[in-house]
């Protein structure tokens, strides 16, 4: 009989914050998804999740969370406690990451099975996007371009929107809704969950990706 693991997965990198328990059979036992900002609403997300699923902390033996690209504050507040966690609680817990761009992207192509090119946007700061590619049905690895890259793609265009946003999204394109409990339907598409050996944030600056360390405040004198 094949061991069942607990997944807590916990996404701050959109508009609202999403906490789940999944199985190894890629079964929700409890999701929530609560609007507002992650400092408030992360927490009470979680013991939500918990609680419906009848778990505790101690019950958790993987951890899924995203990397980003997406809220900066939402991701540093995830990253942040999951860091915790892995301390207090066992150390066999295993850490895996996904990229929200590619989530999306494998959740679009699972829900059309046609779509072989098309590009997903989303903001980052005035004249530069987040992005990814999709060719010939294959999700690519995000990456960011300026308008100009923007404006010469003629495929199929959407839009995912941001926590904040610095600019109007592309005239043409479909918006999309960022729903992380479609990890179920494609945790097992090639690529998108890794391993990480400590929490992983992505860095749309220079496009690659920097472990995040949690750094304490010191006043100054």
């Amino acid at each position: 009989m094949q061991e069942d693991h607990i997944s807590l997965v916990i996404d701050g990198s959109g508009s609202s914050v999403f906490a789940g328990l999944l199985n190894s059979q890629d079964q929700w036992l409890a999701t929530i998804d609560r609007p507002g900002t992650p400092l408030e609403e992360l927490f009470p997300a979680i013991e939500q999740s918990l609680a419906e699923a009848k778990l505790s902390l101690a019950d958790i033996d993987r951890y899924i969370y995203c990397e980003g690209p997406g809220s900066v504050l939402g991701l540093r507040l995830c990253a942040m406690a999951i860091e915790t966690w892995t301390r207090l609680y066992p150390a066999s817990a295993k850490l895996y990451k996904y990229n929200s761009l590619q989530l999306i992207a494998h959740a679009l192509c699972h829900a059309q099975p046609e779509l072989q090119d098309a590009l997903i946007v989303a903001d980052w700061k005035k004249g530069a996007w987040n992005a990814l590619y999709i060719r010939d049905g294959q999700v690519g690895s995000s990456e960011v371009i300026d308008d100009a890259g923007l404006a010469a793609w003629t495929g199929p265009l959407f839009h995912l929107p941001q926590r904040k946003g610095w600019q109007s999204p592309p005239a043409r394109a479909q918006t999309l809704s960022y729903q992380p409990a479609q990890l179920s339907s494609v945790r097992t598409a090639p690529g998108l969950l890794q391993a990480s050996e400590s929490v992983e944030l992505y860095s749309s600056g220079i496009n690659t990706f920097q472990k995040w360390t949690p750094t304490r405040h010191r006043a100054q004198a």
